[in-house]
C-alpha cells in the first residue's frame, strides 16, 4: 500500500513540475522534493525520468478515457454519446489545465518514446468516436461515412483548439468553444446541431 501511495505522490508532483517547467527543465530532484519522497524511492518506481513520464502519460490517458466512457453511458443515441464525449474532454481539460499542459505541451515532441506513449491515448479517443459513429451509421442516424477518417479529424480539431487555448489563453474560458465545436463536428457528419 505504501509503495503504491509513494508512486502516486511522485506522479502527482510530476504533473505540477512538468506543467510549470516543461519536460526538459523538470528535474528529478524537484519532483522528489515536491512529493516528499526520496531519489531512492523515485528510482525504485521509475528507472529514469523518461520512464516516469511514460507512466504518467499512461495514467492520465487511462483516467481521461475512463471518465469520457463513464459519462456517455447514459446517452441512448450514438450521436448524443459522441457529442457528449467531446463535451467531457473539453470540460475536463478546462478544469484540469495542468493535465492538458503536461499531455499536450510538456511531453509531446520531447522524444520518440514519450510521443509513442501519447499516440495510443489519441487513438483510443479516436476509436471511441469511430465506434459511436459506426453505430450511428448502422442505426440510420447518419449517412454512411468514412468513420476512421472523421474520427481522426475530430480528434485533430479538438487537439488544435485545446492547444491554442494553452498557448494563447483563448478562448477564455475554454468551454465557450463547446457549442461551436459541437455544431461544426456535427455538420461534418451531415447533422444540423439544432436537430439533435
Amino acid at each position: 500500500m505504501e509503495t503504491s501511495n509513494t508512486r502516486e505522490r511522485i506522479l502527482e508532483a510530476a504533473v505540477d513540475v512538468l506543467a510549470q517547467r516543461g519536460y526538459s527543465s523538470a528535474g528529478v530532484q524537484e519532483i522528489v522534493e515536491l512529493s516528499g519522497t526520496s531519489k531512492g524511492s523515485f528510482y525504485f518506481h521509475f528507472p529514469s525520468k523518461e520512464q516516469m513520464v511514460m507512466a504518467l502519460v499512461e495514467r492520465m490517458g487511462a483516467k481521461l478515457i475512463s471518465k469520457v466512457q463513464n459519462s456517455i453511458q447514459k446517452e441512448v443515441n450514438p450521436v448524443h454519446r459522441v457529442i457528449a464525449s467531446v463535451d467531457v474532454l473539453v470540460t475536463t481539460f478546462a478544469r484540469q489545465r495542468k493535465v492538458a499542459q503536461v499531455l499536450l505541451l510538456s511531453i509531446l515532441g520531447h522524444g520518440r518514446d514519450s510521443d509513442r506513449k501519447f499516440l495510443p491515448m489519441r487513438e483510443r479517443f479516436s476509436d471511441l468516436i469511430r465506434q459511436e459513429l459506426d453505430i450511428a451509421v448502422k442505426q440510420g442516424y447518419i449517412e454512411p461515412v468514412d468513420t476512421i477518417l472523421v474520427s481522426r479529424m475530430w480528434v485533430g480539431a479538438l487537439h488544435e483548439v485545446i492547444l491554442r487555448w494553452l498557448l494563447t489563453g483563448h478562448p477564455n474560458p475554454l468551454t465557450v468553444a463547446i457549442p461551436t465545436l459541437r455544431a461544426t463536428l456535427l455538420r461534418s457528419i451531415g447533422i444540423n446541431s439544432d436537430s439533435t
